[in-house]
């Protein structure tokens, strides 16, 4: 029996406005899920009412358990606001913040890239500490951290003591690594987690959502190629006691829909204690 609780991210509804957030919330806990990661844009559309975003939360029973941070290259984009915004995650019982690294498209990172991007998390990291948030470093199609060998590199070199590994499950598929080897190579870092199915089509951008790549070969939980059961058992394993957190950018059936999907497909795979 697992010891990991599950989560759902709620970009998908949108980030512009407290009610996509509220419809958001509404959706995902008809789903059944009692926990969600939202993006940094969240944060700014409640311009630091921590009150009135914990009193949304209350509303519909779910609690906030991680935000997405993504780079563009730029320190003050990527280090300062960060710092900006940890008092508000802190304010609301966060402990773990998902960094995706800068961009790069068709063709690996360099190395300076990839150090910029180490330079960069290593810094919030140590600003989180204070605030006993730990950033996770995300893996992501068309960014310096994509394939296995950019994944080694930055793990190798951020601070294990204060960043762990937060994989994604299709975007390991998409940069070409079997998502079950690293995850269990690295599965003593991992302290978060993206699960999501892709199939073996194609990669096709499918445009932005809330300035993530979003791509039409994903699917929900089942819909695809991963081996989520060895994910499971490699994970409870390594006692892993974070969150499985089920999500998907854009569905062929809808956003509500999907999360029930994915539910489901958690429910009927993953025991939980």
């Amino acid at each position: 029996m697992g010891k990991a609780k599950f989560a759902y991210t709620v970009w998908q509804w949108g980030t512009d406005n407290k009610e996509q957030l509220r419809q958001a919330l509404a959706d995902i806990r008809e789903a059944g899920f009692e926990y969600f990661e939202s993006v940094k844009a969240t944060i700014n559309v409640f311009d630091n009412d921590v009150s009135g975003f914990k009193a949304l939360c209350e509303e519909y029973g779910v609690k906030p358990v991680g935000f997405y941070f993504h780079f563009n290259g730029d320190w003050e984009n990527d280090v300062g606001d960060v710092k900006r915004k940890l008092p508000f995650m802190a304010a609301c019982d966060i402990h773990r913040m998902n960094v995706q690294a800068t961009g790069v498209v068709g063709r690996p990172a360099t190395k300076e890239e990839l150090d910029y991007n180490i330079k960069a998390i290593n810094a919030i990291a140590k600003l989180a500490k204070e605030y006993d948030i730990v950033p996770t470093m995300h893996n992501h199609y068309n960014t310096t951290v994509m394939y296995e060998s950019e994944i080694d590199y930055m793990l190798q070199n951020l601070d294990p003591d204060l960043v762990a590994f937060g994989p994604d499950t299709a975007h390991l598929v998409a940069g070409q690594c079997d998502p079950v080897k690293v995850i269990k190579k690295y599965a003593d870092r991992v302290k978060f987690t993206h699960l999501k199915d892709i199939t073996n089509e194609g990669m096709e951008a499918a445009g932005m959502q809330a300035g993530v790549e979003v791509y039409t070969n994903f699917r929900e939980l089942g819909e695809g190629i991963v081996d989520f059961p060895s994910i499971f058992k490699i994970l409870d394993d390594a006692g892993y006691d974070g969150f499985l957190t089920a999500e998907l950018d854009r569905s062929r059936f809808g956003n509500k829909e999907s999360a029930i999907m994915s539910m489901n497909y958690l429910k009927a795979n993953y025991k939980q204690d």
